[in-house]
């Protein structure tokens, strides 16, 4: 008989739920949630929407729930005022302190069932009775129901609500850590949260329960209402409070997780931005620091010519200290010949009237045709003087200049360190914001796309890998050794790059005149970096037009150079020395463990003693 029906009004006749049995009606409202785990959903859209409303569902249970255990109207402070006083009075005329557990409890019973022991109303009793059975009866065992939709519901959200993002192993996407630190977060409080309901009864019915146990709501109401002695009264409120707190959290979950694509746009917009400028920034730098690469190789291209000139003069100042000093020498000479001779022609002029005028005459044109020639020869002299100074002077300002030019260069060396650096730091800002940026579009791609949600449903992984092994290259070996025998050479080849381009081979045959023509193009295009991008295209243009490069050709143009240091390092990098493992060490099976030490001590010994390093003495025998 269905009284329900019987009864009903007539307008409620054709709603479904009064035409299907009573046991299906609780079946339709877990049909969506069922859905969810019997075919995929089209969007995570729909997702939520089931979740939220099977909360709802849950919430609406334990509504019903309080009212079967209050009553109709009723709550807990209804059942406080019927129960603690009384219960309190017989405690105390009992003379316990508190009722913490099942034990206590019964023992209460028990002992207030006695006439000589209790003395009191014996309503008390029963309400002490009545409230133990009802807590007994509702907790667990009504809310088991609940706990485990609760827990299908923190499987499904732990399924479908996720962010997508592994802390571990990305780089860090501020809104994604997040979430997925609240994610982890919330799953832990939710399972102690749902847990503690049968904690709790574990606790009552052994050793007791405090109401320091309870929720900070719960435990202030018990204070306030002075129940610190029958907290088991308060055992199904908290109860029901666990479970509000968990569903409290699955909803702020789900608003979460519908905000969370919202967040991953923003940031994607705001990286696009960042990406922007911090493009800019690094090409300025890069400009920058190839200016300054430029101008210290510039620099250092002048200085070397500079200092080859001032060497090669080295010489030629020492022949030309000498004949300054000689010229200086022979102007003095003339110039105080001129002199003594202009002094001996003005001595004639005051010789008296009765000297012989014909001697005076011969006399006197020689004088002037000695100081005309002295005058004709010491402007010669003066000249060569003039020019041979003139190249001195120019040799001490060459090599004044060397020393400014090595003070440029350091300079410019500093230039370029820290050019470097911000190039460095800016590029490495870039390739953050692109990474960042990468992984936040793709993450708000498995957050928007409704194939993610398929995929989560039959457990396929969400980004597709791909596992294609990657064939060596047919000039590079089998391991890579060409590689790695380039990678030695560019970094200590330095400025011989250009003999080693010279030395090595090619096939098809590339003529010297082509080959300075590369030498020429590779100089050009790397003036503006390190000398080592220089090497690095050369072996670059050496393997393109080389199709048989190999390792082995690398060494014999190394060694053309005469450079068998790299020759060597090459040789160890392709073939390293075997690792030589020590044989383990040995002990005889008989041996006990004690003494191992010992047995050490004796191979050591006769090691000693084998390497002659220590002398045996053996000792007479005493019978002889």
């Amino acid at each position: 008989m269905r009284p329900v029906l019987d009864f009903r009004m007539p307008t409620l006749a054709n709603k479904g739920p009064f035409l299907m049995p009573i046991e299906d009606i609780g079946n339709r409202t877990r049909s969506k949630l069922q859905k969810l785990e019997t075919q995929p959903p089209s969007n995570l859209k729909d997702v939520r929407q089931i979740l939220a409303a099977e909360i709802k569902n849950i919430q609406k249970k334990l509504s019903r729930l309080e009212r079967s255990y209050y009553g109709v109207g009723k709550t807990l402070n209804h059942e406080i005022q019927k129960y603690a006083t009384p219960i309190k009075i017989l405690v105390r005329m009992l003379g316990y302190f508190e009722l913490p557990s099942v034990k206590s409890i019964e023992a209460a019973l028990k002992y207030g069932s006695d006439p000589r022991r209790y003395k009191g109303d014996p309503a008390n009793v029963q309400l002490l009775k009545e409230a133990y059975n009802k807590v007994v009866s509702f907790v667990p065992a009504k809310f088991n129901d609940i706990t485990e939709l609760c827990d299908k519901l923190l499987e499904l959200m732990d399924k479908y609500c996720i962010s997508f993002y592994e802390p571990d192993g990305e780089v860090e996407v501020e809104t994604a850590l997040h979430y997925e630190t609240q994610i982890r977060t919330w799953k832990r409080i939710i399972t102690e949260t749902l847990e503690k309901i049968h904690t709790l009864m574990t606790h009552f019915r052994n050793r007791g329960i405090h109401h320091s146990m309870f929720s900070s709501t719960v435990s202030t109401f018990c204070q306030r209402n002075e129940c610190e002695i029958v907290p088991f009264l308060l055992m199904f409120a908290e109860a029901c409070t666990c479970i509000r707190t968990a569903l409290s959290i699955m909803t702020q979950w789900l608003k979460s997780d519908e905000n969370y694509s919202v967040f991953l746009q923003n940031d994607v917009t705001h990286l696009e931005r960042q990406k922007e400028e911090q493009t800019k920034v690094t090409r300025d730098s890069r400009e920058h620091y190839h200016s300054a690469v430029y101008k210290q190789n510039q620099a250092e291209l002048e200085y070397s010519k500079i200092l080859y000139e001032v060497e090669n003069l080295k010489e030629k100042e020492d022949a030309n200290e000498v004949e300054e000093a000689y010229l200086i020498s022979k102007c003095n000479e003339l110039e105080m010949d001129m002199e003594f001779k202009e002094d001996r022609r003005d001595d004639l002029k005051n010789k008296p009237l009765d000297a012989d005028i014909e001697s005076l005459a011969i006399t006197w044109d020689n004088l002037n045709e000695e100081i005309r020639q002295l005058k004709e020869k010491l402007p010669g002299f003066k000249k060569q003087l003039s020019i041979i100074q003139h190249r001195r002077e120019w040799v001490a300002d060459r090599r004044q200049l060397v020393v400014k030019m090595e003070k440029d260069i350091k300079q410019l060396a500093k230039d370029v360190k820290q050019a470097d650096d911000k190039k460095l730091k800016s590029e490495e800002e870039l390739q953050t914001i692109e990474k960042t940026l990468e992984v936040s579009r793709r993450l708000l791609l498995h957050k928007s796309s409704n194939d993610s949600v398929a995929k989560i449903f039959y457990d396929l992984p969400i980004t597709a890998r791909s596992h294609k092994a990657k064939l060596p290259s047919i000039s590079n070996g089998a391991e890579g050794t060409l590689d790695k025998a380039c990678t030695v050479v560019v970094d200590e080849i330095g400025l011989d790059w250009m003999q080693l381009y010279r030395n090595l081979p090619f096939f098809p045959a590339r003529g010297s005149e082509t080959i300075e023509k590369d030498i020429a193009s590779i100089s050009t295009e790397g003036a503006g970096g390190p000398k080592k991008d220089m090497a690095s295209m050369a072996l670059t243009r050496w393997r393109r037009h080389h199709t048989r490069a190999r390792a082995e050709d690398l060494k014999e143009g190394l060694k053309a150079i005469k450079r068998m240091d790299l020759c060597k390092d090459v040789e160890l990098t392709i073939h390293p020395p075997p690792i030589e493992e020590e044989p383990p060490e040995y002990f005889p099976p008989e041996l006990p463990p004690s003494l191992i030490p010992h047995y050490r001590d004796v191979v050591k010994l006769d090691q000693l003693i084998a390497a002659k390093r220590i002398q045996v003495i053996q000792l007479p025998d005493p019978e002889e």
